[in-house]
């Protein structure tokens, strides 16, 4: 009885010491293996380079979620189709967390998988299966329609991506929300049984507006209109569509077909917003087609369009120059046009070239506001890096200067 009641008591210990770790551990090696996802890199362009300054440090200052195509040597049909994985915040500074529904498990019989992945995963993506032996000819293609309204405008400082606070409809629900930054990743093989993860790229363009008041201006300054004209707002995404000699790495407009209307990027204060000296505010940050922005003759400090074809900017600030009865300040108005193309230096001010808003380019434009002038800062580039290109244009004179980042 004793020896008995000892085993026992040995058998007890033993359990009470076990973690669950120690059970899973236990599992033979040939129990099937979910595969499961970890946190993707978000190259900020279209640019090959694989350095960690590329990239941001979460997917989810992004998104919340991305959708996965998975296809496997064994069988034609997708083991993944436009899975929705949902990221979610670990309890670790910094920590992310991938959870599918419906685990799927690794073929240990199957010689290699390959995975596609876009985000967001609610996004109405279009997906085209691989016809290939090893399928890797997927492609994805979408449409999108850009709203002018939401242009992130006013906050005080750069936002690192555009991503938009869900919206509340009628019902309580929440409604798809517009101007949403598209991300794909490039075809991803790895090896069976080891955890997916994938390298995403923007497929939209950015263009912001950033706004300063010149050091030494004693008078308040207040914007009452900074706006952008003339740009598409709709297009078409199409992965596989040719690309001729164009080289991705450095930018391209030619998967993405613009249709529809042009429109306008247009942020008011009918008060006058404050521009503050040598702080810069981004009054507009906003997603954009890609597209071309053609170069027109448009006068410099001008207060005509020669050619409202062309996109352009329009300002509208004013200069204080005194105070009304109840000590309220007033202002000296001024209204100033500008074409985008002349502004960022494609040619000075002559000729007959574009602006390109290439994929996963943002396109940076500082207004500096002075008493007789505005001058401007161009800053052309990837979303991480590129070309600089600076212009002062103040009293009808330009200079281009270019800076390798």
């Amino acid at each position: 009885m004793k020896k008995s009641y000892l085993m026992m008591a040995a058998a007890a210990t033993m359990f009470a010491a076990c973690t669950q770790a120690d059970f899973v551990n236990d599992i033979p090696a040939s129990a099937p293996k979910a595969i499961d996802f970890k946190s993707p890199f978000i190259g900020k362009s279209t640019r090959a380079e694989n350095s960690s300054a590329n990239y941001t440090l979460k997917f989810s200052d992004h998104h919340n979620s991305f959708a996965v195509w998975g296809y496997k040597s064994t069988a034609d049909e997708p083991v993944f189709n436009k899975k929705t994985v949902n990221v979610t915040l670990g309890n670790q500074a910094g920590s992310e967390i991938y959870e599918y529904d419906g685990l799927v498990y690794w073929d240990e019989g199957a010689t290699f998988y390959q995975f596609y992945a876009a985000a967001p995963a609610e996004h109405n993506w279009g997906f085209v299966p691989p016809s290939d032996d090893n399928k890797e000819e997927g492609a994805f293609t979408t449409s999108i329609v850009l709203d002018g309204t939401r242009i992130n405008q006013g906050k005080g400082g750069h936002l690192e991506s555009l991503k938009p606070e869900p919206i509340t409809g009628v019902s309580g629900e929440l409604e798809t929300v517009a101007n949403q930054d598209l991300l794909i990743a490039a075809p991803c093989e790895p090896t069976i049984g080891e955890t997916v993860g994938f390298d995403f790229i923007h497929i939209l363009s950015r263009l912001n507006i950033v706004v300063s008041k010149r050091q030494g201006l004693n008078q308040e300054v207040r914007t009452f209109e900074v706006s952008v004209h003339n740009m598409m707002m709709e297009g078409d995404f199409n992965e596989a569509a040719d690309l001729g000699s164009d080289i991705l790495a450095n930018g391209t407009t030619k998967r993405w077909t613009t249709k529809g209307d042009k429109a306008s990027y247009i942020a008011t204060a009918s008060e006058g917003a404050i521009v503050q000296s040598g702080a810069e505010r981004y009054v507009i940050q906003t997603l954009v087609v890609p597209q071309s922005a053609s170069f027109e003759s448009v006068a410099i400090n001008g207060s005509n369009i020669l050619d409202a074809e062309a996109p352009y900017l329009y300002v509208k600030y004013g200069i204080q120059n005194g105070t009304d009865g109840e000590g309220k300040p007033t202002f000296e108005k001024f209204e100033k046009y500008y074409n985008l193309a002349q502004i960022f230096g494609v040619t000075g001010v002559t000729g007959n070239e574009s602006l390109a808003f290439n994929e996963g380019w943002e396109n940076t434009l500082t207004l500096t506001i002075g008493p007789a002038s505005i001058d401007f800062k161009a800053n052309v580039a990837t979303w991480a890096t590129g070309t600089k290109k600076e212009n002062s244009l103040g009293n009808g004179q330009t200079q281009n200067t270019n800076q390798g980042e």
